[in-house]
């Protein structure tokens, strides 16, 4: 019965003229408190999330503590269900202005992740099975899962495809593309993206590639590890609102 009015409903909004769609669905949403449930069941204590982003999907989005994810931002979740966790922001993450979400699987930015404006991460696309069927209209495909680990920061305009996994500990240049898994306390710059350095450790400095040993990758904390250190030495890091909303004004 449930399905069937829905159904009706649906059909009642798409034969509504296409200049009144927006300003109806938006209100009809608006009533049934989408973003208030959202914010009091999906997001941490003390995190801001700008007004002027987008969610689709948001029972699948879940964003943790002291998080500041910035205005003009969309995350939208392609398999949407009422509880699979699709899009996971994490602790003490800050997420810039206009980044795009788009998830199959899961996209998980761990604690402490850092991205700049205009950051993509592409988890699912279309169906390019034929030409004959218009990209538009072609289905989704089933993407794959990206993971950005603990305390990463990807540079203004960075792209992210499925199917990837970046290292914890790990920075990735301004415009760069990521195709492939990139290793904990790396610098990864490019299209598509490669690695030019590593965190020696042992020295506490970073190295350029080729200086590289076996002895200095045994030398690099767990994830783990350096989680609980970060937490111990940062624990108290202030959301930056300024950064995340021009409805702070100017400094």
């Amino acid at each position: 019965m449930a399905l069937a009015l829905r159904k009706i409903k649906w059909h009642l909004f798409n034969i509504l003229p296409s200049s009144l769609q927006g300003s109806v669905y938006k209100l009809l949403t608006s009533r049934m408190g989408y973003s208030r449930k959202f914010r009091k069941s999906r997001v941490g204590k003390n995190s801001y999330v700008d007004s002027s982003i987008q969610i689709i999907g948001w029972r699948n989005v879940f964003i943790g503590c002291n998080t500041v994810v910035s205005e003009g931002s969309w995350l939208n979740v392609n398999f949407r269900d009422n509880s699979t966790k699709r899009i996971v922001i994490g602790n003490n993450c800050h997420v810039g202005r206009q980044n795009f979400f788009s998830a199959g699987s899961l996209i998980e930015i761990k604690d402490y992740g850092f991205t700049g404006l205009n950051c993509h991460f592409l988890g699912c696309g279309h169906n390019i099975d034929s030409p004959l069927t218009p990209y538009l209209a072609s289905g989704l495909s089933t993407g794959g899962i990206i993971e950005v680990g603990v305390n990463c920061w990807l540079a203004t305009g960075v792209t992210v495809l499925q199917n990837v996994k970046i290292g914890c500990g790990t920075i990735v240049g301004a415009r760069s593309l990521v195709v492939y898994d990139l290793p904990p306390f790396s610098i990864a710059i490019g299209n598509p993206c490669r690695v030019i350095k590593r965190f020696d450790f042992k020295n506490n400095r970073w190295v350029k590639i080729e200086n590289w040993t076996d002895a200095l990758e045994a030398s690099m904390p767990s994830e783990e590890e350096y989680l609980s250190l970060l937490v111990k030495s940062n624990n108290k890091i202030p959301p930056s609102l300024l950064a995340g909303s021009s409805r702070f004004g100017w400094l």
